[in-house]
This record gives structure tokens, sequence and C-alpha cells, in this order.
């Protein structure tokens, strides 16, 4: 039953009890009343045992009307703190994607417009924008409504579906307006995203995305000469769907008591959803390249999509730097030399590099470099304008003697890393599985896919020495 239907019991067996108490009170009235109008000091034995029954109704009434009065102030601070949580739900950070920085760290915003090639709109969910507010997934929210009615009308929440799931073991699907906050969750947490991947709405399991690959010229002519025509040339990235499934487990105590269950179990879901998301856009399809390399741990397969260095390793193979037989460690006089060498690979090929994307261990690694003077040494000015972000997906390797301490950096612009999203977001209750740990296992499906539109807009430097 719904919040709101219990207030409204509560409400109405306090009404009923107050009803009571006031016919109780009228009556032990009308009985001294009547013996005042007779003269009589006392009353009779017979209204004295009528009076001691309807005191007994009062306080009954009265025990009612506290129990009862007591469950509706409960219940309406839980559902002013689900209230919060649906807000905090739908909160939304502005992800960077397709921004890029510009001198002295200020914003200027360089995303491709990109468009769906059957209909011209934008294919595009802007980094300011929440994916529920693009274009094509207003107009899905719309037809799936009446759906949605019948779910939202049935739970109050995401987190009173998950627990009715979990007693029957039933799939569902997310009505649009609680897994489009997820969504965004899950970009919020990606660094790829942060970096500035495009996120790209898929009305279906394929979709074609128009790109530019060739831009009109302009030419000087002599005076009375023939303008040479140059006309721009078009191509299209297709997206195809794949699916990523991620598992969340919780206490049954927690789906069952917890006000705040909506906020966590979202989050616990996105937060997964996102690791595995930064894996497959960088890593997806990789294989195991060596016998000591990261590919033996990450050797994502298809289904997985192709991620940033697969793509680059097929179709531009120049972008991938180092990978030396022993990794490459830093020197001390050149510290620097091996990033800045990837941010030109991008650079010399007219790219902007937008950001810089490594794991913590290469960072830990940079900020332990000293001068003889103990001074860190300092970023080269190319690079100190450049956002560096990390994420611990991006693992420690080991690549000839270089033993645990390889790992590689991504540079470029991420704008050209296009994420398709499918617009259904589906969940499963394991209700078996955890039974004996008293848990329940929440099993969420995303389905999209990953694709980078210009390969030589993106560089990787391999196997380089971290912490």
């Amino acid at each position: 039953m719904k919040i709101e239907s219990l207030i409204s019991q509560y409400e109405r067996d306090a009404a009923t009890a107050r009803s009571a108490e006031s016919r109780a009170r009228e009556e032990i009235e009308s009985i001294i009343s009547e013996a005042e109008s007779e003269g009589r000091s006392r009353l009779l034995e017979s209204e004295d045992d009528r009076c001691e029954v309807l005191f007994s109704r009062i306080d009954s009434a009265k025990a009612e009307i506290a129990k009862a009065e007591d469950n509706v102030n409960r219940l309406k601070a839980v559902q002013a703190e689900e209230a919060q949580n649906e807000l905090r739900l739908t909160e939304f950070r502005s992800t960077n994607a397709g921004r890029l920085y510009g001198a002295g760290g200020s914003y200027r915003d360089d995303s491709p417009r990109w468009t769906y090639l059957n209909d011209g709109r934008s294919a595009v969910v802007r980094s300011d924008q929440r994916f529920g507010d693009h274009e094509l997934v207003r107009e899905y929210a719309s037809r799936e409504s009446e759906r949605d009615k019948h779910i939202t009308g049935t739970y109050a929440n995401f987190a009173q579906q998950i627990r009715s799931l979990s007693t029957s073991g039933a799939s569902a699907v997310v009505p649009t307006e609680w897994s489009f906050p997820i969504i965004d969750k899950a970009r919020n947490a990606a660094v790829a995203f942060k970096a500035g991947c495009t996120l790209v709405p898929m009305p279906a399991k394929v979709v074609q995305i128009g790109r530019l690959t060739t831009d009109p010229t302009a030419t000087f002519r002599t005076e009375g000469s023939t303008v040479t025509a140059s006309d721009p040339a078009f191509d299209f990235v297709q997206l195809q769907a794949t699916t990523l499934s991620a598992l969340t487990v919780a206490s049954m105590e927690f789906l069952q008591d917890a006000p705040d269950a909506d906020q966590v179990v979202s989050e616990a879901i996105a937060k997964a959803m996102a690791l595995e998301l930064d894996k497959a856009i960088l890593f997806g399809q990789l294989g195991a390249t060596g016998t000591n390399d990261e590919g033996a741990a990450y050797a994502l397969a298809s289904p997985y999509p192709k991620g940033v260095l697969k793509n680059l390793l097929d179709n531009a193979s120049a972008q991938v730097l180092g990978f030396g037989t022993n990794g490459t460690a830093h020197t001390a006089a050149t510290p620097w030399n091996e990033v800045v060498g990837a941010y030109y690979q991008v650079k010399t090929q007219n790219e902007m590099p937008g950001a810089i994307v490594s794991s913590d261990k290469l960072v830990q690694q940079y900020n332990s470099l000293y001068t003889s003077f103990n001074n860190v040494i300092d970023k080269p000015p190319e690079l100190r304008d450049v956002p560096w972000l990390t994420t611990n997906v991006i693992p420690s390797y080991t690549r000839g003697t270089m033993t645990s301490r390889a790992t590689d950096l991504f540079v470029g612009d991420w704008s050209q890393v296009l994420v398709g999203q499918r617009l259904d977001f589906t969940v499963r209750v394991l209700t078996e599985r955890y039974a004996e740990l008293g848990q329940v296992g929440i099993l969420s499906h995303w389905r999209g896919d990953v694709q980078v539109a210009r390969p030589k807009a993106l560089a990787v430097y391999r196997a380089l020495q971290g912490a």
C-alpha cells in the first residue's frame, strides 16, 4: 500500500476514535444531567456502572487517537524524506562532455554537431543537459507515459518497485522518470564522460549518425577565372546496441526499512554501470596482446563494444605510443616527454586534446618527481590547462622487467568518442541466490555501444611507469 493510502487510513482511524470519544462524553453528560434534573446528588448503581464503561471507552479512544496520530506523523516524515530523496535522485551534475579547455582553463564548446542520419535531428545529449531532456528521449517518455502511469501507480518509487520484485523474482522495465536519473548518475560517475565523451540516445538497436568527413575548401583565383566547386563529403557512424549488466546486492532489511533506499540503490547501480562503461570505453575488445600485459586481465571480447585503445590499434596504430619490451621508465632530465609526446600526437593531427585520463598510480608517480633541490617538477605549460582525470579501471600490469608498474595514459578530444544509450532500462531481482544471507541481488541491464568517430583525435601511451 502506498504511503498516501496509509496516511489516509490512519487519519480515518483517528477521526473514528475522536467520534467515539465525543459520543461517550455526551452520554456521560446526559446521565449526570438526568440525575441533577431529578434532584439526586448520587448516581444510581446502574448509571455508575454505565459511566465506568464510558470512561473506559474514552481512555481507549484517546489511546487510539494517539497511536493513529503518531503513525500519521511518522509516515509524513518518511514521505518528506522520500520526497527529498526523489529530488536528489533527479539531480544531474553537468559533465564536461563535448567541452574543451581553452587558455587559462576557460571553457569553449567545440561539441561536434552529430545528427541522426534518418531525420537530421541532433543526436547529442549536451554536457549541461539531462538525458531525459533530449528531444528524442522526451518523445519516447511521452509514448511510454501510459505504461509508466500503471507502474508508478502501483509503486510509490523505485525502491518500492525493487521491494515488490524481491518477493517474486520477476523482471521489470523501470519507468522512465526513475531510470533516466540513474543514467545521468552513471554519466556523472564515469570518468570517460567527465573527459568529454558524447552521449547519443538510441531509439533502435542500430542507429546511424551522420558526420562530415571532408570540409569544403576555399581557393584563390585570378580575375575572371572559374570558381572551382568544392562539396563537403559525408558518411556515418553506426551504433549497434549490446547489453551491459550490473549486479548490486543489498540486505532485505535495508530495502524494507531504509527511507533513503531509492538514493542508495540508484547510486550503487549507477556506480557499477559507470565503472564497467569506463572499462568498455577504454579497453573494450582489447584482448591479450602478450603474456604479461593488461590484456590478460582486460580480455573484453565481444559483445563488449570496441573501445578506444582497440580502435586505435585497428584504425590508427600511429596514435598508440610506447609499449616497449620493458615499458617506459621516467628519466630525470625529461620526465614529461612521454605525456607531451602523446599530447602532440593528437595536436599534429589538427585535433585539440580536451582531457588526459590515466590511473591514480601514474599521477602519483608524476607527483613524486623532484629536482635536485627537492622541488616538485611541474607540468610543461602545454599541459597545465588540460584536465587530468583518473580512474582505477586503468590497471597497473607487468611489462617485461617493469613488474606491476606499467600503465596506460589516454589523451584526446573525447567528444569524438560516441556512446550510444538505448532508452529502456530493466531490472531483475534475484530472490534465491542470496536468500541464506538475508540479501537480494538487483540485476540491472544497460544497452548501448561505443564508437570512435575520428581515431586520430585520440592517442594512448602504453606501458608508462606508474607508482
